[in-house]
């Protein structure tokens, strides 16, 4: 019976041992799971940060595109209108150039 005392210990302290060391497992695995479920949370936030930022950059450029069609638009316009006043000014020149030649006509026949 003296023997049986002595095991009967280190057999509940072995039980003992088990279950602390149980527990203990399961709560580091809680404590893990938690921090990874932050982290996915933190990376959650950060990729809708990321993507609002995106939409924001695609907004101004898609703006920035509108604006260059329009600058073009009014350059081509303007091209237009310069080439009509290139040509009147050649025109009118050509007539400066005639009525110049009418009056030295003109004089050497008066």
């Amino acid at each position: 019976m003296t023997q049986v005392i002595p095991w009967a210990i280190s057999g509940v302290m072995l039980i003992f041992a088990i279950l602390t060391y149980a527990r203990a497992g399961h709560k580091d695995e809680m404590k893990d799971r938690a921090e990874q479920t932050a982290r996915l949370e933190n990376l959650s936030e950060s990729l809708i940060k990321a993507n609002l930022k995106l939409d924001t950059v695609c907004s101004t450029t898609t703006e920035t595109r509108a604006d260059i069609k329009a600058l073009h638009s009014s350059i081509n316009e303007m091209d237009k209108r310069l080439s009509v006043v290139e040509n009147d000014l050649k025109t009118a020149f050509m007539r400066i150039d005639e009525l110049r030649e009418e009056v030295r006509h003109g004089m050497d026949k008066g």
